[in-house]
C-alpha cells in the first residue's frame, strides 16, 4: 500500500526528480511504511482529512529520511562515519520525525475510530 506514489512525489517534493531512481524508491517505501506504521492501516479519506494532507506528511517523511544519507558504513567495524564534522554549530532536532507523527495523528485517530467496536453499553474499544 502506498499513500504516495513515485509519480506523485515530484509534485510534493520537487527535488526528488533529480535523485537516483533507486534512492527515490528506497526512501519512498520507507516513508510510506513509516506512515502506515504510525496510522496502523489505511484510513478513509474525508473532507476534513483529505488524501493530500497525508501525502504531504509522507513527502516530509521522505525528505527527512533521504536527508543526510551521505554518511558511509565503515567496512571494518560497521560504524557509520559522519558526513560532516560535528561540533557546537551542528544543530539537530531530537527526532525530526516527530513533526510527521503529529501530522499523521488525525489519520491514526480516524483509522482507530473506524475500526473500533462498540460494546452493548455503548463503550468503544480500540
Amino acid at each position: 500500500m502506498s499513500f504516495l506514489t513515485v509519480k506523485e512525489l515530484p509534485s510534493y517534493y520537487p527535488t526528488a526528480a533529480s535523485m537516483f531512481v533507486d534512492d527515490v524508491t528506497r526512501f519512498l517505501h520507507r516513508a510510506n511504511s513509516y506512515a502506515f506504521g504510525v496510522i496502523g492501516g489505511v484510513p478513509k479519506y474525508t473532507e476534513q482529512l483529505p488524501a493530500e494532507h497525508l501525502k504531504t506528511a509522507v513527502a516530509l517523511a521522505f525528505e527527512i529520511l533521504a536527508e543526510g544519507q551521505k554518511a558511509e558504513v565503515n567496512a571494518v567495524n560497521g560504524f557509520i562515519t559522519e558526513a560532516a564534522p560535528t561540533g557546537h554549530y551542528v544543530r539537530k532536532a531530537d527526532d525530526p520525525l516527530d513533526v510527521v507523527e503529529q501530522m499523521l495523528l488525525p489519520y491514526k485517530r480516524a483509522f482507530e475510530a473506524q475500526n473500533a467496536t462498540n460494546a452493548d453499553n455503548g463503550v468503544q474499544f480500540f
